[in-house]
């Protein structure tokens, strides 16, 4: 079977898994006890969801890309999702509100589906690139150009988990990280747990299409390096593992996001297809914003 072929393959495999999930949460969100926060912020990412997997039946790198987040996002909702919240959590430590939403319990097997969904998809993504490389003029430059984008949509997909539980979760989730960004003497605590859920999202959004990829990686390097301040990861010490988390973890992403900051989204992104199209050139007024898509 050719690399074509067994693309083409994958890809019909994949929508069929897609259509599996989104049937599978319409469900949960039609019979279960679900806030309507959750069922809003469900039901836009699983139409996302569909649309994208119907686009990467395409081929296009951008839709792979729009698949995958589509597919973290929908899965990590059900995998937290708790239909029974407990009544008071008044006394718990910080440690322990962290814990009750990033841990679940979700919907028992929804996880693991999202998991089998997600190796689809990176599946699809090298035989995709590995046919581009065997017709490419320079086979190296093609593996090269892939591989980075293959880095900036993991780094973008690093977001998924905190806007996910922070603004897409619901009431209890969101009101946990007030408590949580409270216990840390931030000041506005619900502003904040916003704030940093907005700008997470804008950088998952940006970094796994290439769009603005630029200023939004900037965006997110600088919120990183803000988080390890504001959260005192800076006076604990350098390595992660030690008591409360030193701030190697959070510095080596904003690291390797800050790279995408200098390169730009390469060849496989949307400011590289808005940059070879005419857009511009129909909207002059956006030519003075044209270095966003540099």
């Amino acid at each position: 079977m050719s690399i074509d072929n067994s693309v083409r393959w994958v890809r019909r495999v994949t929508l069929a898994v897609a259509i599996i999930m989104i049937g599978w949460g319409s469900r949960v969100v039609l019979r279960q006890p679900v806030t309507a926060w959750f069922a809003a912020s469900a039901t836009i990412w699983m139409a996302l969801l569909l649309i994208s997997a119907v686009w990467q039946l395409r081929g296009s790198f951008t839709a792979i890309a729009a698949l995958a987040l589509a597919t973290a996002v929908v899965a990590r909702l059900f995998s937290i999702l708790r239909l029974d919240p407990p009544a008071n959590i008044a006394g718990l430590r910080p440690d322990d509100l962290d814990l009750l939403v990033a841990t679940g319990p979700g919907v028992p097997g929804f996880e693991l589906l999202g998991w089998f969904l997600g190796a689809l998809v990176f599946v699809q993504f090298i035989l995709r690139a590995a046919s581009v490389a065997a017709a490419a003029d320079s086979r190296e430059s093609s593996l090269n150009a892939a591989a980075l984008t293959f880095i900036r949509i993991y780094v973008g997909l690093m977001f998924v988990p905190h806007f996910g539980s922070h603004i897409l979760g619901g009431p209890f989730q969101f009101k946990i990280y007030t408590l949580y960004f409270a216990s840390l003497g931030l000041h506005l605590p619900a502003m904040q747990v916003l704030l940093a859920g907005s700008v997470e999202l804008i950088t998952a959004i940006g970094l796994v299409l290439g769009l603005f990829t630029r200023p939004v990686a900037l965006l997110g390097s600088v919120y990183l390096l803000m988080s390890m301040l504001w959260g005192g990861h800076f006076r604990i010490g350098y390595v992660w593992a030690l008591p409360e988390g030193g701030y190697e973890f959070g510095v080596f992403w904003a690291v390797m996001i800050a790279v995408f900051a200098a390169i730009g989204g390469g060849p496989l992104s949307v400011d590289n297809a808005v940059r070879q199209s005419d857009f511009q050139n129909r909207w002059p007024r956006l030519r003075a914003a044209r270095f966003l898509f540099l």
